[in-house]
């Protein structure tokens, strides 16, 4: 099976922004979700009086303060070795904006690091732009770094983080909404909850992508994980509109792993927009989550006969998973497959 991870991110230590006040609701948010990890991959109930369930918590929890003060093992050379573990063949890689953790004093990590890291895995890596906050720092020099980044270093795509900036549909987006539709190239954008702190998940409510795709219908749209929680308005969108399609990056832990949560996710996308439209995601953001369990997920995960007897959902066939994987995306992004 051709793997083909959508989203992945890099960024050096943070030690030097750890003292502002966002920054440490940044850790406390995610702190804050460490409970979900466990439920992910869980195809049986937790335990939480479990002790062992609760050191490995309180393991978790160190391990997330730790990324203030430590080198965070976001690096290019462990990204490898997680889709080494998870035998995925191609990844893109993100660089992470975030600027408002330190008041806009910096940016987590810039384009240029991206292009010079994954650099050293040409055959590995793809490159996706992030030129955010796009309307805070200036739609023009958005515009401006995006069109160099496409044309001048072969970046493949751009990604939106709403939270960073202004809802999905404000039309000051619109002239940068247009520079990426012409480049031809993909563009990635967080839809939903936005579970990391500081940022409002009122800017990332998926409906406003209907707005986006029908003033531009040549804008290939990617919504980053499932516009979770409001991923039945997603699935519809993306029934509606042939250039909008649906990534399930982080869908494993909102849809707490192997339930009916998660089957209804993803049943429901199959049923109203098809196969073809399903885009699969790790959002791997360092060592504390790895590909391995993320691409068994990917295998394993099927719609049970009550829920495809009740809801007319499909199963998920080894045709489906082979698109969802990786064919989908590379279909989009016009790279060859191996063996193709």
């Amino acid at each position: 099976m051709f793997l083909f991870d959508c989203e992945s991110h890099l960024w050096g230590p943070m030690d030097d922004i750890s003292y502002f006040p966002p920054f440490k609701q940044y850790l406390d948010s995610l702190v804050g979700f460490q409970r979900s990890r466990f439920l992910q991959f869980a195809r049986e109930p937790v335990d939480w009086d479990s002790e062992e369930v609760k050191a490995e918590y309180q393991k978790t929890v160190d391990a997330i303060r730790a990324r203030a003060y430590t080198s965070p093992q976001a690096d290019v050379e462990s990204l490898i070795a997680s889709m080494d573990d998870g035998t995925v063949d191609l990844a893109c890689v993100i660089p992470e904006g975030m600027s408002n953790l330190s008041y806009g004093h910096r940016v987590r990590s810039t384009n240029g690091y991206i292009a010079k890291e994954i650099a050293k895995y040409p055959d590995r890596l793809i490159a996706i732009a992030n030129v955010g906050p796009v309307v805070n720092r200036g739609v023009d020099y958005a515009v401006w770094e995006v069109e160099y980044l496409v044309k001048e270093m072969g970046f493949k795509g751009c990604k939106y983080y709403p939270p960073d900036d202004v809802s999905i549909n404000d039309r000051r987006l619109w002239p940068f909404y247009k520079k990426v539709e012409e480049l031809r190239v993909p563009l990635l954008v967080h839809t939903g909850f936005s579970w990391c702190s500081p940022g409002l998940s009122s800017t990332c409510h998926p409906m406003y992508l209907e707005e986006v795709c029908e003033d531009f219908p040549e804008l290939t749209v990617i919504a980053l994980h499932m516009g979770y929680p409001y991923c039945t308005e997603l699935n519809l969108l993306a029934a509606k509109f042939k250039n909008l399609y649906g990534c399930t990056s982080l869908v494993p832990r909102f849809g707490m792993g192997y339930t009916k949560k998660a089957q209804e996710i993803i049943g429901e996308f199959l049923a109203l927009a098809g196969p073809d439209k399903l885009i699969w995601g790790v959002d791997w953001s360092g060592s504390l989550a790895g590909h391995k369990k993320a691409v068994e997920y990917l295998q394993t995960l099927q719609i049970s006969e009550e829920m495809q007897r009740d809801y007319h959902y499909p199963s998920i066939t080894q045709e489906t998973r082979e698109k969802w994987a990786g064919l989908n995306l590379a279909k989009i992004m016009n790279i060859k497959v191996p063996g193709s």
